[in-house]
C-alpha cells in the first residue's frame, strides 16, 4: 500500500500504482530523445512506456508512483517550491504546463543557456517514456502556459537518501558546482584513527566510507552503498568508474543498514589499496535500496545513476591537497575525457577559477591577497596564464564559493578559460602553480577546473594548495 504523503504544509497527496500493464515500447517522438537507465554494473535499459508512474510522479516522487490530480501538484508547487523567473533558471528547476488554467504536465529543466532560459527538459509523457526535449516540444494537450519553480523541501512520507555533493548541497536537484568535492566521502589512511584524511596513501590499505543522510520524516531500511574509484580527470563517463573490490569482512556494496528519519549514519567502510600514484584518485559513492527502476515497491529509487549532480543518492570526491612551501612551484597533470561516449563529436570548454581562503589564526581580513602564478595548457598547445586572464582581486567583497576542506569561504581572485577543445580522445591538462614568496602562512589557494559542454557543467576537478605555516 502506498505511504501517506503530504506537502511541507501537511496537505495530502494521493498516489497510486496504475493497475494495468505497461504499453508496448514506442519510438521516441520527433524532436525528443528517449532516456536510459544505467545499472550499477553498467548495463543499460531504456526508460520506455510505463503505466507505473506519470509526469508528476517522476518530478516529485521519482518513479515511485502516479500523483492523481493537477490540483495536488499545485499544492506541492505552493508548499514545497518557489517561483523562478525565466532568465534565472537552473538545471533541476521544475517546469509546469497548463491548459485552460489546469495543470497538465511537469518536468525537470535539464539544460539552460547562458541567459538562464530553459533549452532542454526531461519529463515523462503520461504512460509513455521519459524523454529529453525542448520546452516547446510536448503533446498539444499539455498546453503552452508555462511557469517554472525551484523545489526547496522534500515531500513528507517517502524515503529520501542522499550524500552531500559539496558543503552547500541541501539534497535538492540539481547540485551546482563544485559537485565533485563531497564532504561525505571519507578516507582514513594508516595509522587508522577513525577520522578522515586529506588524501589517500598509495600501495597501502585505506579505509573508505560515506556519510548517508535521510531527508525524510520516515526511516529508510535495507540501505546499501557501493563504492567506486577512477583515475583523476574531468568529464568522467560511467565506464570510467571501477568498483572497489570486496575484502574479507568488508564487502562492496556495504550493507544492509538503516538510516533514521532526518538523521544520518556512517556506512560500513571498504578497504581500498590504490595501485598507482597519480595526483589523487577520484572516489564515488552510490547509496540505494534497490537498483531496479521498474520495481513498484522501491521506496527510494535511483533515477540518474552515475549522474552525480542530478541524483542526490550519489556523490563524488576528487579534491587534491598539496602542502606547499612559499616560493615553490608545483606541477599537476589531469586528464580531460568525453563523458558522453555516444556523441560522435564532443567539444568542451575548460574554465579555471582560482580562489583564496584565509585560515586562522589571522588578525583581521587580508587587505591584499598574494596571487600565485598559474598556467595551464593542453596537448594541442593551447595555453593560458590565468593571472593575466580576467583577473579579479576582491579580498573583501568577492564571490563566495563554499568548499569542504574549510568552513571558511573562498574569494575569487583570478579566472581563465580555453574554448573549443575537441575531445575525440582523452587529453591531458598540465597545471603549473608557483606560490608567492610572501604568501600568508596557513592560507589556501583553490583551483577549480570545470569542464563544460554547451554551457552545461559535465565534469570537474579541484586542487587545494595549502601554504605551510613556518
Amino acid at each position: 500500500m502506498p505511504p501517506v504523503i503530504t506537502t511541507a504544509a501537511g496537505r495530502p497527496i494521493t498516489v497510486n500504482h496504475y493497475p494495468f500493464p505497461d504499453p508496448a515500447p514506442q519510438p521516441a517522438p520527433s524532436g525528443t530523445t528517449l532516456c536510459k537507465y544505467t545499472h550499477l554494473d553498467l548495463t543499460e535499459v531504456e526508460l520506455n512506456c510505463s503505466s507505473r508512474y506519470n509526469c508528476w510522479g517522476f518530478t516529485f516522487i521519482p518513479r515511485r508512483y502516479r500523483i492523481n490530480t493537477g490540483t495536488e501538484v499545485d499544492w506541492v508547487l505552493e508548499d514545497n517550491c518557489s517561483p523562478v523567473a525565466d532568465g534565472s533558471l537552473q538545471p533541476g528547476d521544475v517546469i509546469r504546463y497548463r491548459y485552460n488554467g489546469i495543470t497538465t504536465h511537469t518536468g525537470r529543466i535539464w539544460e539552460v543557456d547562458a541567459m538562464g532560459h530553459a533549452t532542454i527538459v526531461r519529463s515523462k509523457w503520461g504512460s509513455g517514456g521519459e524523454y529529453l526535449h525542448p520546452p516547446q516540444i510536448v503533446p498539444s494537450i499539455y498546453g503552452t502556459d508555462v511557469a517554472c519553480f525551484r523545489q526547496h523541501a522534500p515531500l513528507n512520507g517517502v524515503a529520501d537518501l542522499w550524500i552531500a555533493d559539496s558543503v552547500t548541497d541541501d539534497g535538492e536537484q540539481c547540485s551546482h558546482r563544485p559537485w565533485w568535492t563531497s564532504p561525505d566521502i571519507m578516507v582514513d589512511s594508516p595509522p587508522y584513527d577513525g577520522s578522515g584524511d586529506l588524501n589517500p596513501q598509495f600501495s597501502v590499505v585505506n579505509r573508505v566510507w560515506a556519510r548517508i543522510r535521510n531527508r525524510a520524516n520516515c526511516n529508510a531500511d535495507n540501505v546499501f552503498v557501493k563504492y567506486y574509484w577512477a583515475d583523476p580527470s574531468a568529464g568522467l563517463a560511467p565506464a570510467d568508474w571501477h568498483p572497489i573490490p570486496s575484502t574479507l569482512g568488508h564487502s562492496n556494496p556495504a550493507g544492509p543498514f538503516s538510516v533514521p528519519a532526518f538523521g544520518y549514519v556512517n556506512a560500513p567502510y571498504v578497504e581500498w589499496t590504490p595501485s598507482a600514484a597519480p595526483a589523487h584518485q577520484c572516489l564515488l559513492a552510490i547509496t540505494y535500496i534497490n537498483d531496479d527502476p521498474a520495481d513498484p515497491d522501491n521506496p527510494d529509487p535511483l533515477v540518474y545513476v552515475f549522474d552525480v549532480p542530478w541524483d542526490n543518492n550519489i556523490a563524488q570526491r576528487n579534491v587534491h591537497i598539496i602542502p606547499a612551501k612559499k616560493g615553490s612551484k608545483y606541477s599537476i597533470r589531469i586528464a580531460l575525457k568525453n563523458p558522453f561516449p555516444y556523441l560522435k563529436r564532443y567539444v568542451a570548454e575548460i574554465q579555471l577559477d582560482m580562489t583564496h581562503s584565509a585560515q586562522l589564526p589571522i588578525l583581521g581580513p587580508e587587505l591584499s591577497i598574494r596571487i600565485p602564478q598559474l598556467t595551464f595548457s593542453i596537448a594541442n598547445g593551447k595555453t593560458v596564464e590565468i593571472q593575466n586572464v580576467d583577473t579579479r582581486v576582491l579580498p573583501l567583497t568577492g564571490r563566495k564559493v563554499a568548499f569542504p576542506v574549510t568552513t571558511l569561504h573562498e574569494t575569487l581572485i583570478a579566472s581563465g578559460k580555453i574554448s573549443d577543445i575537441s575531445l575525440d580522445k582523452s587529453q591531458e591538462v598540465a597545471l603549473d602553480i608557483t606560490v608567492p614568496k610572501d604568501a600568508r602562512p596557513g592560507s589556501i589557494y583553490y583551483i577549480h577546473i570545470t569542464q563544460k559542454n554547451r554551457n552545461q557543467i559535465c565534469g570537474g576537478y579541484t586542487v587545494a594548495v595549502m601554504v605551510n605555516r613556518d
